[in-house]
């Protein structure tokens, strides 16, 4: 047993036997993220301290995944057999990567990304590109899986996947969770903010569609969505029902919209209303978040002509090479031909 005269002569063994998990876990790891920047998209983030002078920075490099989605990803479906299920739990480097997870989302603050929403900037996250990314250094936006609007029923599972609805066609997406993420996703979209976009929606279509993602991260909230999603028929218009897509984030990490997905998309911040550009090949060509700034708008709607421009010249290059292949007909006739 330890008398009290060891105490009196270490002093500071005592103070940090005092300390809380929480701190001894910040004594063990003190650096977490020095640089405060997200881990794979690399954009820079506030600390959420009092007094922070945090100023968001214009998009450095594509948003995004190396991999083109497929229909089925990121679903919070299990569909594992148990064999499959008890081979992961016992395999050692997936439980590794369990433990990283769980110690991350541990060391999350609850109220994190409430803090992060300053009275000044809002919570957004970047300022956006005001050029489209190049097609050949895009990157591919995930496949999510949740339940829509349409009254013609769901998938077999009780939701369909945005793979299929955004592939070949360029999409207009916005993100929100809340009234105050609709609001910042309205100062990009709405016909009062940009009359332009809905000009260029009615003309193109459906070359040109808009697409509506609903994240919810919590079961309460995702409950409360379904049941008023009568209300949310009354505003969205019927041709859109297919188009609004009600996303829950799992609470099991093997499942769903993953942390690192939402990181590598620039969705940092589940509070914040996002917008997405999307090409015919899925690609992120431009993204927007929190409310808009000056010129943001303007470069939205300059990146929507920029592809609508693209997919009227590749459309056409079909025509072109049939062109060109009977005029070097007539130019060289067969040698038949040519013998008579």
């Amino acid at each position: 047993m330890r008398s009290l005269d060891h105490e009196r002569v270490n002093p500071r063994h005592r103070e940090n036997q005092t300390h809380c998990y929480g701190r001894e876990v910040q004594l063990k790891f003190p650096l977490l993220n020095p640089l405060n920047v997200s881990a794979i998209s690399k954009i820079p983030i506030p600390k959420g301290v009092a007094g922070e002078n945090f100023v968001p920075s214009p998009l450095s490099r594509p948003l995004g995944l190396h991999s083109p989605p497929q229909p089925g990803q990121n679903s919070p479906i299990d569909k594992r057999s148990f064999a499959q299920k008890r081979q992961d739990f016992a395999d050692y480097e997936r439980a590794l990567e369990r433990r990283k997870i769980y110690l991350r989302t541990f060391l999350r603050p609850y109220f994190q990304e409430w803090k992060r929403m300053d009275k000044e900037y809002k919570g957004k996250s970047f300022v956006s590109n005001e050029r489209l990314f190049k097609k050949e250094k895009a990157l591919y936006f995930p496949n999510m899986w949740g339940q829509t609007l349409s009254k013609d029923g769901q998938g077999p599972d009780g939701g369909k996947d945005t793979t299929p609805a955004l592939r070949g066609k360029i999409s207009v997406i916005g993100i929100q969770g809340n009234n105050w993420a609709e609001e910042m996703v309205d100062t990009f979209l709405s016909p009062k903010a940009n009359p332009e976009l809905q000009v260029l929606l009615e003309k193109d279509a459906p070359q040109l569609q808009r697409v509506h993602i609903n994240v919810q991260s919590d079961i309460a909230g995702a409950f409360l969505v379904k049941l008023f999603s009568y209300r949310l028929r009354s505003t969205i218009p019927e041709d859109r029902w297919d188009r609004y897509f009600m996303v829950k984030l799992p609470r099991d990490i093997r499942l769903g919209l993953s942390d690192d997905v939402r990181d590598a998309m620039g969705f940092l911040n589940t509070r914040v209303g996002y917008v997405y550009l999307l090409d015919q090949d899925c690609k992120i060509r431009w993204a927007g978040s929190g409310h808009a700034w000056k010129g943001e708008v303007e470069s939205l709607n300059a990146g929507i002509k920029k592809l609508l421009e693209e997919s009227t010249v590749a459309s056409q290059e079909p025509l072109l090479r049939q062109q060109n292949i009977l005029s070097e007909q007539d130019l060289n006739p067969p040698m038949a031909a040519a013998i008579l």
